[in-house]
């Protein structure tokens, strides 16, 4: 059975649709925050990308680890970062007792800041697969639809190279809880 689970704005939410849309907008908003140890609870052990509409190449299926590890060296380069999500769409399918994955799309602007003048954005729509799995709902799939973008990709150049001293000195502004 599948559903769509776009609702009008008045209508509660289900927990578990709730729990998805979470995921997603904890997407953005984590890679944001340099946040990759948190960021990576939200996928699955095996997550297939697909980011061949913005930089060619094929499809590649890589571990949640090797994923956060990758982006950990690349987006705290920047010195900010703005993943902003909008008109969420969400279908969810049921097995035979509960729902087991979700379909979800939101169109995306991701901006990029490097110095005064460095700046590069993308926008277009992200499409996510979901499957829900011992109780969480975790991504297995990315896809990216581009649509528009701006600015200049010479920025992606230069942030490898700056990522790691900044991570560091973001995670030295982490509270301790222990």
């Amino acid at each position: 059975m599948t559903t769509n689970s776009t609702h009008a704005a008045n209508a509660p939410l289900s927990q578990d649709e709730a729990q998805v849309r979470s995921a997603i907008y904890s997407f953005s908003a984590l890679a944001d925050q340099s946040a990759f140890e948190y960021l990576g609870t939200l996928f699955a052990n095996q997550v297939s990308l697909d980011y061949t509409e913005l930089f060619g190449g094929e499809v590649h299926t890589i571990s949640n680890q090797a994923l956060m590890q990758q982006w950990a060296g690349f987006l705290p380069g920047f010195d900010t970062t703005f993943h902003e999500l909008s008109n969420m769409r969400v279908v969810m399918e049921q097995g035979e007792t509960d729902w087991h994955s979700a379909q979800v799309t939101v169109d995306f602007t991701a901006s990029h800041w490097l110095g005064d003048s460095g700046f590069w954005a993308i926008s277009g729509v992200y499409q996510f697969t979901l499957s829900k799995v011992d109780g969480h709902w975790a991504i297995s799939h990315v896809k990216l639809f581009a649509k528009n973008e701006s600015g200049s990709r010479e920025v992606l150049a230069k942030v490898d190279t700056l990522a790691a001293k900044k991570l560091a000195a973001k995670r030295q502004l982490l509270v301790n809880i222990d």
